[in-house]
Protein backbone atom coordinates (compact mmCIF):
# COMPACT_ATOMS: atom_id res chain seq x y z
CA UNK A 1 0.00 0.00 0.00
CA UNK A 2 2.94 2.23 0.70
CA UNK A 3 4.19 2.51 -3.01
CA UNK A 4 0.39 3.07 -4.34
CA UNK A 5 0.54 6.30 -1.72
CA UNK A 6 3.97 7.28 -3.33
CA UNK A 7 2.89 6.85 -6.78
CA UNK A 8 -0.46 9.09 -6.12
CA UNK A 9 1.49 11.31 -4.86
CA UNK A 10 4.30 11.92 -6.98
CA UNK A 11 1.55 12.53 -9.90
CA UNK A 12 -0.29 14.82 -8.07
CA UNK A 13 2.71 16.53 -7.25
CA UNK A 14 4.53 16.80 -10.37
CA UNK A 15 1.25 18.21 -11.98
CA UNK A 16 1.04 20.47 -9.79
CA UNK A 17 4.76 21.38 -10.27
CA UNK A 18 3.99 21.36 -13.99
CA UNK A 19 0.85 24.30 -13.43
CA UNK A 20 -1.57 21.52 -14.66
CA UNK A 21 -5.04 21.32 -13.87
CA UNK A 22 -6.33 17.96 -13.31
CA UNK A 23 -8.66 18.23 -16.71
CA UNK A 24 -5.46 19.47 -18.25
CA UNK A 25 -3.47 16.73 -17.87
CA UNK A 26 -6.23 14.70 -18.76
CA UNK A 27 -6.44 15.70 -22.15
CA UNK A 28 -2.85 15.08 -22.71
CA UNK A 29 -3.67 11.16 -21.52
CA UNK A 30 -6.61 10.84 -23.04
CA UNK A 31 -8.83 10.38 -19.72
CA UNK A 32 -10.89 11.22 -17.37
CA UNK A 33 -10.49 14.19 -14.09
CA UNK A 34 -12.06 11.94 -12.28
CA UNK A 35 -9.55 9.19 -13.01
CA UNK A 36 -6.88 10.89 -13.00
CA UNK A 37 -8.04 12.02 -8.90
CA UNK A 38 -8.48 8.60 -8.39
CA UNK A 39 -4.59 8.27 -9.18
CA UNK A 40 -3.51 11.09 -7.06
CA UNK A 41 -5.90 9.75 -4.38
CA UNK A 42 -4.52 6.92 -3.47
CA UNK A 43 -6.33 4.53 -6.13
CA UNK A 44 -4.59 1.23 -6.09
CA UNK A 45 -5.97 -0.52 -9.48
CA UNK A 46 -3.67 1.29 -11.61
CA UNK A 47 -3.25 0.62 -15.41
CA UNK A 48 -0.05 0.39 -16.83
CA UNK A 49 -1.38 1.92 -19.96
CA UNK A 50 -2.37 4.95 -17.95
CA UNK A 51 0.52 5.23 -16.28
CA UNK A 52 2.92 5.37 -19.48
CA UNK A 53 0.30 7.55 -20.98
CA UNK A 54 0.43 9.61 -17.69
CA UNK A 55 4.76 9.54 -17.36
CA UNK A 56 4.89 10.39 -20.96
CA UNK A 57 2.59 13.76 -20.13
CA UNK A 58 4.37 14.58 -16.85
CA UNK A 59 7.70 14.45 -19.02
CA UNK A 60 9.21 11.39 -16.56
CA UNK A 61 10.29 8.07 -16.80
CA UNK A 62 8.05 4.95 -15.82
CA UNK A 63 9.83 2.41 -13.90
CA UNK A 64 8.05 -0.67 -12.49
CA UNK A 65 10.22 -3.36 -10.65
CA UNK A 66 9.67 -6.67 -8.60
CA UNK A 67 11.83 -6.93 -5.33
CA UNK A 68 11.92 -9.75 -3.63
CA UNK A 69 9.63 -9.45 -0.36
CA UNK A 70 12.29 -9.92 3.01
CA UNK A 71 11.94 -13.19 4.51
CA UNK A 72 12.43 -14.77 7.94
CA UNK A 73 16.03 -16.18 7.39
CA UNK A 74 15.14 -18.04 10.50
CA UNK A 75 11.99 -19.33 12.45
CA UNK A 76 10.46 -16.43 14.52
CA UNK A 77 10.59 -16.97 18.26
CA UNK A 78 7.57 -17.09 19.86
CA UNK A 79 7.36 -14.13 21.59
CA UNK A 80 8.24 -12.30 18.17
CA UNK A 81 5.10 -13.88 17.15
CA UNK A 82 3.12 -12.46 20.37
CA UNK A 83 4.60 -9.24 19.80
CA UNK A 84 3.29 -8.74 15.98
CA UNK A 85 0.33 -10.57 16.58
CA UNK A 86 -1.05 -9.80 19.80
CA UNK A 87 -3.10 -6.89 19.24
CA UNK A 88 -5.46 -8.83 17.29
CA UNK A 89 -6.52 -10.61 20.85
CA UNK A 90 -8.38 -7.85 22.51
CA UNK A 91 -10.50 -10.43 24.95
CA UNK A 92 -7.04 -12.20 26.27
CA UNK A 93 -3.42 -11.19 26.41
CA UNK A 94 -1.93 -13.79 23.90
CA UNK A 95 0.88 -15.84 25.22
CA UNK A 96 3.30 -18.23 24.15
CA UNK A 97 1.35 -21.02 25.72
CA UNK A 98 -1.30 -19.98 22.78
CA UNK A 99 1.06 -20.70 20.02
CA UNK A 100 2.07 -24.87 21.18
CA UNK A 101 -1.22 -25.62 22.61
CA UNK A 102 -4.44 -23.69 20.60
CA UNK A 103 -2.49 -22.88 16.78
CA UNK A 104 -6.35 -23.20 15.80
CA UNK A 105 -7.46 -20.48 17.84
CA UNK A 106 -4.44 -18.20 16.93
CA UNK A 107 -4.84 -18.75 13.03
CA UNK A 108 -8.26 -18.29 13.01
CA UNK A 109 -8.17 -14.70 14.70
CA UNK A 110 -4.93 -14.10 12.32
CA UNK A 111 -6.72 -15.18 9.18
CA UNK A 112 -9.71 -13.29 10.22
CA UNK A 113 -8.49 -10.01 10.71
CA UNK A 114 -4.56 -9.77 10.75
CA UNK A 115 -2.71 -8.19 7.99
CA UNK A 116 -0.67 -9.73 5.18
CA UNK A 117 2.64 -9.61 7.43
CA UNK A 118 0.65 -11.22 10.04
CA UNK A 119 -0.09 -14.27 8.28
CA UNK A 120 3.67 -14.35 7.35
CA UNK A 121 4.94 -14.47 10.67
CA UNK A 122 2.59 -17.00 11.28
CA UNK A 123 3.87 -19.16 8.00
CA UNK A 124 7.11 -18.55 9.36
CA UNK A 125 6.59 -20.04 12.78
CA UNK A 126 4.47 -23.04 11.87
CA UNK A 127 5.68 -23.30 8.37
CA UNK A 128 3.88 -23.34 5.44
CA UNK A 129 2.22 -26.49 5.03
CA UNK A 130 1.00 -26.60 8.47
CA UNK A 131 -0.55 -22.98 8.18
CA UNK A 132 -2.51 -23.98 5.52
CA UNK A 133 -3.33 -27.00 7.14
CA UNK A 134 -4.58 -24.87 10.28
CA UNK A 135 -6.23 -23.10 7.44
CA UNK A 136 -8.01 -25.80 6.27
CA UNK A 137 -10.03 -26.44 9.84
CA UNK A 138 -10.76 -22.99 10.60
CA UNK A 139 -14.56 -21.36 11.06
CA UNK A 140 -14.39 -18.14 9.73
CA UNK A 141 -17.21 -15.38 11.06
CA UNK A 142 -17.49 -13.80 8.28
CA UNK A 143 -18.49 -14.77 4.47
CA UNK A 144 -15.88 -12.94 2.86
CA UNK A 145 -13.39 -14.15 4.58
CA UNK A 146 -14.47 -17.82 4.29
CA UNK A 147 -14.35 -17.35 0.42
CA UNK A 148 -11.10 -16.04 0.33
CA UNK A 149 -9.41 -18.57 2.37
CA UNK A 150 -11.46 -21.47 0.63
CA UNK A 151 -10.41 -20.23 -2.92
CA UNK A 152 -6.88 -19.98 -1.34
CA UNK A 153 -6.84 -23.85 -0.48
CA UNK A 154 -7.99 -24.35 -3.64
CA UNK A 155 -5.06 -23.12 -5.56
CA UNK A 156 -3.09 -24.61 -2.92
CA UNK A 157 -4.31 -28.45 -3.84
CA UNK A 158 -6.58 -28.48 -0.47
CA UNK A 159 -10.05 -28.25 0.50
CA UNK A 160 -11.39 -27.14 3.84
CA UNK A 161 -12.25 -29.42 6.26
CA UNK A 162 -14.58 -27.68 8.15
CA UNK A 163 -18.00 -26.21 7.05
CA UNK A 164 -18.51 -22.55 7.36
CA UNK A 165 -20.23 -21.86 10.64
CA UNK A 166 -22.81 -19.78 9.43
CA UNK A 167 -24.02 -22.89 7.77
CA UNK A 168 -23.86 -25.02 10.06
CA UNK A 169 -25.79 -22.76 12.29
CA UNK A 170 -28.51 -22.19 9.95
CA UNK A 171 -28.15 -26.12 8.74
CA UNK A 172 -29.00 -27.42 12.70
CA UNK A 173 -31.39 -24.24 13.29
CA UNK A 174 -33.16 -25.91 9.75
CA UNK A 175 -33.37 -29.50 11.33
CA UNK A 176 -34.28 -28.64 14.86
CA UNK A 177 -37.37 -26.25 13.43
CA UNK A 178 -38.99 -29.11 11.63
Amino acid sequence: MDNVWDISRQIGERRKRLGLSLSQLARRVNTSPATLSRYENGWSRFEVATLRKLATALDCELVVELRPRPRWVEQPTGEQVVQQIGRLFWDQILTIDHLEKHPLWVVERVLEYGNLGDIRILAAFFGREDLLRLASEARFSSDRTQTFWQQILEREGMQCTRKFSREEASSSWRSSSH
